[in-house]
């Protein structure tokens, strides 16, 4: 039996009365959405003619997740991804955690060429990455000292021409998870949405769920794939809705009831509609796999697992049942496998030795660089390294892909707020498009890389570079080539 969640999403009337509202709350009046775009779903098109370099439509993504391992490039606002701190908390970071990893690196080549442990194996072992690591800190120790490294990350050093640069103070969370914030407002914000849930710092029995430990779900995700956190905050988030929903209406009866179901199908709505198709069905396979069955059930495991501890981190017998699902929870995996986001917010960092570099010739400009240039030189090229995350958008996920696309979306805002901008005229009446691919890479590239998205491209440039190849086949066979594969 289809579980309720995704029995409702496949009716065009309540698809569109949504989208309608998410267009209105997105300031889209240019945009219609069109529930059945030949040979691709969903899409949106332009209902009037747009010019190049117009503001398409902004959108703030429904969830977002700051890839873990770009916590060390990175101090960001969790629930908005501002960069926090101070621009000498952000270098000092940077490389601490450079320091950390490559002392890992070195450490980790060292205890193999010493024997190791019986337990260790090919894949634990690289003395090439060890050396490479060892020359690396080298670099880094010519530079700078372990101590300045320390002044800069508590705060006892001020850089020159930091004042152009002031970012906020960090909000942590208040149960101290070691979550930062740049506001009261953000943190709060966080909060009401799953973090409540989420948190694995000191508990409290203030929420109205059933709170238990989380930090088993978190290890697992840690430890296997990041995407489980962010399929976590639909979850939680979904059940929180729902709850404050239910409280608000007039019915307030126990045991399974409609209003139960209607609160939960409401709270549901904002991922109600996107792709739906379980991760491990819809992931591509990668090249290196011999066994696809058991490849995809080794998927469906871990995310069996994933559910089990998160099921058992939160709670609630009115809409549990409904929602907490291996399937429900496989199609949220896989509607981000399709259809996330990645956002992409440089770095004040860069900003600021730009400005460095920018100054005038002279003396002053010299005083600056004796202090900023060896941590520049420290750095290398980390100092540009922006926030990564990944996020859900309801309008964008609507988007579809081309190779010549006509938009390009931007996070340059820091405040998580994607805008979608025009790359030429678009006529009404026109598909608009970006790319989820990097668009430099030739024909045969781009279509291996878009295999992860489970469709061959067969946009104009696609098409036209396509016939081109066939083209030079047919007239290096006419010429007594041999045309075949290539090994």
């Amino acid at each position: 039996m289809c579980p309720l969640l995704l029995a409702q999403s496949h009716d065009p009337e309540s698809q569109l009365k949504y989208y309608n509202q998410v267009l209105r709350d997105a300031e889209a009046s240019s945009l219609d959405i069109n529930l059945e775009v030949v040979g691709k779903g969903k899409g949106v098109v332009a209902s009037r003619n747009i010019d190049e370099g117009v503001t398409v439509f902004t959108e703030r993504p429904l969830v977002n997740l700051q890839h873990l391992d770009n916590h060390a490039s990175a101090i960001v606002c969790q629930a908005c991804l501002r960069y926090v701190g101070s621009i000498e908390l952000q270098i000092g970071h940077k490389l601490r955690s450079l320091v950390d990893q490559l002392r890992g690196a070195e450490q980790g080549g060292a205890h193999a060429e010493s024997g190791g442990s019986a337990g260790d194996t090919e894949d634990e072992v690289d003395l090439d990455g060890a050396l490479e690591a060892g020359e690396r800190l080298e670099q880094i120790y010519a530079h700078v000292t372990p101590e300045r490294i320390a002044e800069l990350c508590s705060g006892a050093v001020t850089l020159p021409l930091t004042d152009g640069f002031r970012l906020p103070k960090p909000m942590p969370c208040r149960r101290g998870c070691g979550a930062l914030y740049c506001s009261a407002a953000c943190e709060a914000e966080a909060w009401e949405h799953s973090h409540c849930l989420l948190c694995t710092g000191t508990r409290t029995s203030s929420s109205p769920l059933v709170e238990l430990k989380a930090e088993p779900f978190w290890e697992h995700a840690r430890e296997t794939n990041e995407i489980f956190l962010l399929a976590a905050q639909v979850v939680v988030s979904t059940l929180l809705r729902a709850a404050r929903l239910l409280a608000g209406s007039s019915s307030g009866a126990a045991g399974p009831s409609d209003a139960y179901r209607s609160a939960l199908l409401a709270a549901w709505q904002p991922y109600m509609y996107g792709w739906k198709r379980c991760w491990w069905d819809s992931v591509a396979v990668p090249d290196d796999v011999d066994d696809e069955e058991e490849f995809r059930t080794q998927l469906k495991s871990l995310a069996s697992d994933s559910l089990e501890l998160l099921s058992a981190a939160i709670s609630d017998p009115r809409f549990g049942p409904e929602l907490l699902q291996l399937e429900v929870y496989g199609s949220i995996v896989g509607m981000f496998e399709l259809n996330n986001m990645g956002l992409s917010v440089p770095s004040p960092v860069e900003d600021y030795f730009l400005a460095v570099d920018e100054m005038e010739e002279g003396a002053e400009k010299q005083a600056v660089l004796q202090i900023t240039q060896p941590l520049l030189d420290a750095l290398d090229s980390e100092y540009a390294s922006p926030c990564e995350s990944t996020a859900f958008l309801a309008l964008q996920s609507c988007i579809n892909h081309s190779c010549d696309p006509n938009c390009t979306a931007v996070c340059d805002t820091g405040d998580r707020t994607v805008t979608v901008l025009a790359q030429r005229d678009i006529a009404a009446g026109e598909e608009i498009t970006l790319s989820y691919i990097d668009v430099t890479l030739p024909y045969k590239e781009r279509q291996a890389a878009l295999r992860d998205y489970g469709f061959v491209c067969r946009c104009t440039r696609c098409v036209a570079d396509a016939a081109a190849a066939r083209s030079k086949r047919q007239g290096g066979a006419a010429k007594g080539f041999k045309v075949g594969r290539r090994r």
